[in-house]
């Protein structure tokens, strides 16, 4: 076991996943060997390799919208390092986040900014759990809350 936080592991192994292999290449022909070979466990390739398939597809690179660009207001540019804003953009290029996930995450780095600066590591775990939370969400199928225009009979 390391001392990082698995969920931040399996969305290296979901990037690198992303990175190394065609779209149209099947998951089950990919060689994961490189993967041991960094020290990622089985069990978290396994992982990474079912949150893909449960999608149906792996994220793909998002097509580049010249008209579109996000900059970082000063008030989180002070509290997200640009390497921390840097790996969020590349995680929305290689299609992980949309671009309401991408203000997600800047509001909760910029709440939990408050007690530390969000560089790449505190992002990248940010992100996996955000993503991981996500996923948990879709497959419970409910929800423990109302949203607030609903009744109780």
């Amino acid at each position: 076991m390391t001392d990082r936080y698995t969920a931040e592991r399996i969305m290296e192994i979901i990037t690198w996943v992303v990175g190394s292999h065609d779209p149209g290449t099947p998951i089950g022909k990919l060689d994961v060997s490189e993967l041991s070979k960094r020290g990622y466990t089985d069990s978290e390739i396994s992982a990474a390799l079912s949150w893909i398939l449960e999608r149906g597809e792996a994220p793909h690179a998002a097509p580049l919208d010249s008209s579109a660009f996000r900059m970082l207001h000063p008030l989180e540019a002070d509290v997200i390092t640009p390497d921390g804003w840097g790996i969020l953009l590349s995680y929305h290029n290689l299609g992980f986040l949309s671009n309401a996930d991408l203000e997600q995450i800047i509001e909760r780095a910029m709440v939990m900014g408050t007690e530390t600066v969000m560089d790449v590591a505190e992002i990248r775990a940010l992100v996996a759990v955000y993503v991981m939370y996500q996923e948990q969400q879709l497959l419970d199928g409910g929800r423990s809350q109302l949203s607030g225009t609903e009744a109780v009979n």
